[in-house]
């Protein structure tokens, strides 16, 4: 099985209106091969105004920016090829913030003409697809069908519930900045972080859903949630609070704790990266940390 990370349309739709350098036309060509793919497999598809051809009744189906839409693919050429796709055996979905990182995403138009639950068929013309560009197995101006189905549409609250469940931290302390956070392990004689006690933080960060990238220590490419880890200061210049800048939820949560201690810490967003986020963590996303707290 294939899964390529991140596909994204916006450096292709600059190709879709080059020539393919002879007297055919890519979009003629890309119509012409979609009627008779849809005439060969008898199928019944509406064009929508950009173009794509689907087997949905054509409205858009709002979504909220922010929702986390989960959603399972078959992506093929018209000759049946397969480019890429998620595995229900193996639980690899996929998921993009909505509004966010699917502007620019491939699954996006299509996705919109779906609820949860859904399914559809789609065959998408290389204007909104690849271009003139060949991009691994997919020749340039090449046409796309895409199978697809969403799973889940979650907002912030249900993200963070999701989190709860799957790390299974019952009865979390909630802050009233909207901090959850749970001690897994206590050291109520340790040196309090909040007074500046030199410490070793070591942390690790997941987002609330697995994704496919490559693993910054093994360099293998992995599906999980984790976007960091790492340990803040060294035994010979360990890390003071006062003296470093950290996302609001990361230092509210060190100072609740101890040298020591461990915690489990879910930060919503508005005390994360916002709606801007950063290069690894889309906008809109809650986060969850597990940080333990070290004496040097």
């Amino acid at each position: 099985m294939k899964y390529i990370v991140g596909i994204v349309l916006s450096c292709f739709v600059l190709f879709s209106s080059c020539t393919l350098g002879s007297e055919e036309d890519p979009a003629n060509k890309n119509e012409v091969e979609i009627q008779n793919y849809i005439k060969l497999k008898n199928l019944k598809l509406q064009k929508s105004p950009e173009g794509l051809y689907s087997n949905t009744d054509g409205t858009i189906k709002t979504k909220n920016t922010g929702d986390l839409v989960t959603f399972h693919y078959k992506m093929t050429l018209l000759d049946g090829t397969i480019i890429d796709s998620t595995s229900r055996s193996k639980n690899i979905n996929r998921s993009i913030v909505w509004g966010v990182n699917s502007a620019q995403s491939i699954f996006a138009l299509p996705l919109s003409f779906l609820k949860l639950g859904e399914s559809g068929l789609f065959l998408i013309p290389s204007a909104l697809a690849f271009g003139g560009t060949a991009y691994g197995d997919v020749p340039a101006y090449s046409v796309l069908v895409l199978e697809l189905t969403i799973d889940a549409i979650r907002d912030e609250a249900a993200q963070i519930e999701l989190i709860q469940k799957t790390y299974n931290i019952v009865n979390p302390e909630k802050t009233s900045s909207g901090l959850i956070f749970k001690k897994l392990v206590e050291n109520p004689t340790g040196a309090s972080v909040a007074a500046d006690a030199p410490v070793l933080v070591n942390y690790t960060g997941r987002l609330s859903y697995s994704y496919v990238h490559k693993d910054a220590t093994s360099g293998a490419i992995v599906y999980n949630p984790i976007f960091d880890s790492g340990t803040l200061g060294t035994p010979t210049v360990p890390f003071v609070l006062s003296q470093r800048s950290l996302i609001p939820g990361f230092t509210e949560a060190l100072k609740k704790m101890r040298a020591g201690e461990k915690a489990a810490v879910i930060i919503p967003y508005a005390l994360g990266y916002g709606t801007a986020g950063n290069s690894a963590i889309p906008g809109y996303s809650p986060l969850y940390f597990e940080i333990s707290t070290i004496a040097p």
